[in-house]
């Protein structure tokens, strides 16, 4: 039976081909028919870039699927719908550029805009800005077309050295925001003077990360430039293209046959390993409880918990399991290369992952963020925690999950597991991301989280109580910091409010 896939395979065509024939048509128009024609292909493009990627992922499986089965025709054709979709995007960035529209900025200071060009720089602290912008969370360069000449009058009416023309201009770009990143997303840069009047240069700055959406843009100059005439044009977000690893060669069925056998019998020995190693580490359990008596409950709570290690997992995963309950932190599963599953978390501390082909609901371990949901029951205490208002609590919560999401999407997590599973079977974790560290630190630095540490017990160990100092010492900077992040901020304006 032939493969379904060819039915979906037959729509795509007309689509490709309208937007590659309007890409490649000479361009006869006139200029403004031309200019709006390209704004609306890049918002096409824009808008079915996510579905084009979904689209390519399922492309690839089914040509997988297909090998598999002998059809090598038909996966084939499939193969070439591939290429066709990646020469369609090929070398396209800035024609995925996400555009800054003028109509929708605030303008402030002496900028004035005519139609799609910013002009009249003159003072201090002009500029443009977007606020509530929609952008897909990730990397991008600003670029735009600029051209920077003197005043036709600047010879003869700015006669002080104060007013003359500059060969250079300092401007800045950043995302305005109250978290701690503030910095992070902050671009000076330097425009020079034009060759004439009619020349525009295209100048890129960057690049800015931004991990949630809407966000705020502000773009202005850091000098007035009285004596120059300065406009600028076609103000852009342009995504940061990297060179994605080659892809790896279609399985055929006999290749998949041997893989699959090759990982049982791995997973087999290990297991058989493991379960040796099991049952003689609780003989020994139980000849030292013989032994000495007054440590029988220990040695007991040590077995039963050796045991249900045991059963939670298999081969290379329960390895790591029993290894990492040895370590440092005992009582914990590692688990490792998980990645956050596709959709939106329930909330900034409680989200799903993929592991090994499992869906797992993982709650983050001592923090709690704000429901994103209005009147949720937990919202008192979470306002009262912060010192905010109690209608000021779903909005932080929507915004810690916004954050969460672009935060850990596509990044390879590791999570301690507590042993013991929620009634619903979520799994409360410690969260690490290369290069970062614990997640939970990262949502308190942001004024996102709440400190939640279990009750006070001697026996915790020496990491674990480390962590809740480190957390407990970033919460005490965030509420400090000028400007204070996240739900401090809030605070500090809700305490402004009451005096």
């Amino acid at each position: 039976m032939k493969h379904p896939l060819p039915v979906l395979l037959r729509v795509l065509p007309a689509l490709a081909g309208t937007v590659l024939h309007a890409q490649t048509a000479a361009p006869a128009d006139p200029q403004a028919l031309t200019t709006a024609r390209a704004a609306f292909l890049r918002q096409v493009m824009t808008d079915s870039q996510l579905l084009t990627e979904q689209y390519a992922r399922a492309l690839a499986k089914a040509e997988v699927d297909v090998a598999a089965t002998g059809d090598y025709e038909e996966a084939r054709a499939i193969r070439q719908r591939l290429e066709q979709l990646k020469a369609l995007y090929a070398g396209t960035a800035s024609s995925l550029a996400t555009p800054l529209p003028l109509a929708q900025a605030r303008l402030s200071g002496s900028t004035q805009s005519a139609g799609e060009m910013l002009s009249g720089w003159r003072s201090n602290g002009s500029g443009a800005e977007w606020t509530n912008f929609r952008v897909v969370p990730g990397r991008y360069h600003l670029e735009f077309e600029v051209n920077m000449s003197d005043s036709p009058v600047a010879g003869s009416i700015y006669a002080s050295s104060k007013f003359q023309p500059q060969q250079s201009a300092l401007f800045e770009f950043n995302e305005v925001t109250l978290l701690g990143n503030a910095s992070d997303n902050r671009r000076t840069f330097e425009i020079t003077r034009s060759t004439d009047e009619t020349t525009f240069t295209t100048v890129r700055a960057g690049p800015l990360t931004f991990t949630h959406s809407p966000v705020s843009l502000h773009f202005g100059n850091k000098a007035g430039y009285p004596a120059n005439i300065i406009r600028i044009r076609n103000l852009r977000l342009v995504p940061v293209t990297e060179e994605n690893a080659a892809p790896a060669t279609p399985a055929t069925a006999a290749s998949t046959t041997i893989l699959q056998q090759s990982t049982a019998a791995l997973n087999a020995a290990l297991d058989a390993a493991k379960k040796a190693a099991d049952a003689s580490y609780i003989e020994a359990l139980q000849s030292l409880a013989a032994a000495k008596p007054v440590l029988k409950k220990q040695t007991e709570a040590e077995a039963r918990r050796v045991e249900k290690l045991g059963q939670q997992r298999t081969g290379i995963a329960g390895i790591h399991a029993v290894a990492s309950s040895s370590g440092s932190f005992a009582g914990f599963e590692n688990i490792t290369e998980a990645y956050l599953a596709e959709g939106e978390p329930l909330a900034g501390d409680r989200f799903q992952v993929v592991h090994e082909g499992r869906t797992l609901q993982v709650r983050l371990l001592w923090v709690n963020c704000a429901s994103p949901e209005e009147n949720d029951p937990g919202e008192a205490a979470f306002a009262k925690y912060f010192g905010i208002d109690d209608e000021d609590v779903a909005g932080i919560g929507r915004y810690a999950r916004e954050f969460t999401a672009g935060f850990l999407r596509d990044k390879p997590l590791r999570l301690l597991v507590r042993p013991d599973p929620d009634q619903d079977g979520t799994l409360a974790a410690l969260v690490f991301l290369p290069d970062v560290g614990l997640f939970q630190n990262v949502l308190i630095d942001h004024g996102l989280a709440a400190i939640s540490p279990p009750p006070t017990d001697s026996r915790r160990n020496a990491p674990e109580k480390a962590l809740l100092t480190t957390m407990d010492a970033r919460e005490r900077a965030a509420k400090k910091r000028k400007p204070a992040p996240g739900a401090w901020a809030l605070a500090s304006a809700a305490q402004g409010g009451r005096k």
